[in-house]
């Protein structure tokens, strides 16, 4: 048996730890390459992206730099000269000097802005004066952009401009934005070096790079500057434009992955390149790793498994053999086997057991008895209790006969006061019941102020703003009625005035119902005010100590507490707000009748 155990926990041990290393090593490995395949793809999309967008935001912001040119009145004026009236070149001594200054000053980028009119005015300015200045070929330039169909009046990009080493951005005006007639030609040559220190700050590994070309496969940037300016490979550029927006491979580049995307403004089209070598490395990397480690962990966790098995069958034995000698009725204890682990702690509790239930045997007919005992004290209790209910009814039955003298006597007095008194006695003393009507408590109330009425020698009108919609909602009995007297005994020390006034209301929310007493006495002090929720706050912890009330004046508040409480639950109960000299709102939280759930008492 011993040899059997020690095998099977072994060979389990074995079978769930090759399980989970294959399982995670694969599934991890698996993962992990599919997350470096998707990395690397996203990464070209991404750095690609930016780029373009770069780019793009670079050529729109000279876009904005035509439009102060565009609504210049000068610009307009010398555009509808007649054609016999225009003569020579503009320089940056006349009028147009105030036109091109200010956005060749703004773009240092810009190295030569023109206005060239279809009525034969020109004009031309300078960021850096360029000697000698090739008028001749600048007018055969222009000509061809006149000539050039794709040149409309939006901001079209020439990538070679009139000056060496330039880009031209040029667009056709016209008198309004709509028209097609054109009336002249204005142009920017911006310096192609500044994109060109763009796009080099663009890094993709040691061996990645990216170019760019125009729709018809010209070359404008490429790593290699001997390739820039020159036509693509006529097999590649049908390659770039067929697999736009995803990963494909270029004829002739064993080896490399390209992404290529176009852009919408520019018309061009970036394509981006990394090694797969060096793409795959990190997956490689990985394999190898994984495969290390796993071998490795392999036979580690093969050793501690066979000791952890050992270590597991040894005290399990110890213990067999106990729990045999117990089962024959003889308390043995097993001993530790020093290693102050679970297995010790399992030993220990074991032996803790077979103490306890030596005591426990012997005291088992003690207990018998002392329940025995409980429950016959328990039935003279409830004799006792059911003794104390004759003592309310007989005085309820005397002041029955005290109201038929008053009748007798002619004594309203006596026979109101009799039978206020007669009723909140019988309603007191009920115990049919625990949850009442509002309308109960109410008309209990009624009677308690028909009492107060002869007290107090005077009239007082409790103003109840309850809506008829809750007078059936149930509710604790006796709860209203010790909140009112609870007013005129702390509320009014120095008796009744005009002024004072007793409030009592009730609203639901979704879950509650609740009903407040307010009135506008002398208020309670802030540190009373704090002890007193506090003290409904502890009130069950108070029940279970028998702890008595901190002062006469709360001793009412916390019956009403309690017993809601033990009714309705825990989180029910009274809360008090107050301002001193201002008056004091007591607030009653149950349960509204659809959400009702009544605990025991």
């Amino acid at each position: 048996m011993k040899n059997s155990l020690v095998r099977k926990v072994y060979l389990y041990f074995v079978i769930i730890i090759a399980l989970t290393l294959v399982t995670v090593g694969v599934t991890g490995y698996w993962r992990s390459s599919n997350e470096l395949e998707n990395q690397y793809e996203g990464l070209l999309t991404q750095i690609v992206d930016n780029v373009l967008h770069e780019t793009d935001l670079f050529l729109k912001s000279y876009e904005r730099a035509t439009v102060s040119i565009l609504i210049s009145p000068v610009v307009k004026e010398a555009l509808d000269l007649p054609s016999n009236s225009t003569t020579g070149f503009y320089t940056s001594e006349n009028a147009m000097k105030g036109v091109f200054q200010p956005v060749l000053i703004n773009n240092p980028e810009i190295s030569m802005t023109y206005i060239v009119g279809y009525n034969g005015f020109k004009a031309t300015d300078f960021n850096i004066h360029i000697v000698p200045f090739n008028y001749k070929g600048f007018e055969e330039y222009i000509e061809q952009m006149k000539e050039d169909d794709d040149i409309n009046g939006n901001l079209t990009i020439q990538e070679s401009g009139f000056l060496d080493g330039h880009l031209t951005l040029i667009r056709k005006l016209a008198d309004r934005t709509s028209s097609k007639s054109f009336k002249g030609i204005m142009g920017f040559e911006l310096k192609i070096g500044e994109l060109n220190t763009l796009w080099k700050g663009i890094k993709l590994g040691k061996s990645g790079y990216f170019f760019i070309v125009n729709d018809r496969g010209r070359i404008l940037y490429h790593p290699d500057q001997s390739r820039i300016g020159k036509q693509l490979d006529g097999m590649h550029f049908n390659t770039v434009e067929a697999n736009k927006d995803q990963i494909f491979e270029l004829p002739g580049e064993p080896g490399r992955v390209f992404f290529s995307r176009k852009s919408d403004y520019s018309g061009w089209t970036l394509v981006a390149s990394m090694s797969v070598a060096e793409q795959s490395k990190p997956i490689s990397d990985l394999r190898q790793t994984t495969l290390l480690v796993g071998i490795f962990t392999l036979i580690l966790a093969l050793f501690l498994a066979y000791r952890f098995g050992q270590s597991i069958v040894r005290p399990v034995r110890l213990l067999e053999n106990g729990m045999r000698q117990t089962a024959k009725g003889q308390w043995t204890r097993v001993p530790l086997t020093g290693s102050r682990d679970e297995m010790d702690q399992l030993i220990t509790s074991y032996n803790t057991m077979v103490t306890r239930l030596e005591e426990l045997v012997e005291r088992v007919y003690e207990t018998e008895l002392r329940n025995q005992d409980n429950l016959m004290k328990r039935q003279l209790a409830e004799f006792q209790a059911l003794q104390l209910q004759i003592n309310p009814h007989f005085l309820y039955n005397t002041l029955e006969i005290i109201i038929c003298y008053a009748v007798i006597q002619k004594s309203s007095e006596i026979k109101d006061i009799v039978r206020s008194l007669s009723y909140m006695l019988r309603y007191s003393i009920r115990t049919d019941l625990e949850e009442i009507t509002v309308a109960n408590e109410l008309k209990h109330i009624l009677y308690f102020m028909s009492i107060m009425k002869y007290r107090n020698q005077r009239e007082f009108e409790i103003d109840v703003r309850i809506s008829t919609d809750y007078l059936l909602d149930s509710m604790v009995r006796l709860t209203l009625q010790p909140l009112v007297e609870n007013v005129f005994k702390h509320a009014f020390p120095y008796g009744i005035e005009d002024t004072h006034t007793i409030i009592i209301d009730a609203w639901k929310d979704e879950a509650d119902f609740y009903v407040t007493v307010e009135d506008n006495g002398c208020g309670i002090e802030t540190e009373s005010l704090l002890q007193l929720n506090t003290r409904f706050q502890n009130s069950r912890v108070d029940r279970l100590l028998d702890t008595p009330p901190t002062s006469e004046g709360s001793i009412g508040l916390l019956n009403v507490h309690n017993r809601i409480q033990m009714v309705f639950g825990e989180q029910y109960g009274l809360s008090i707000q107050s301002d001193l000299g201002v008056g004091t709102k007591v607030t009653i939280r149950m349960p509204s009748s659809s959400a009702k759930k009544v605990m025991p008492v």
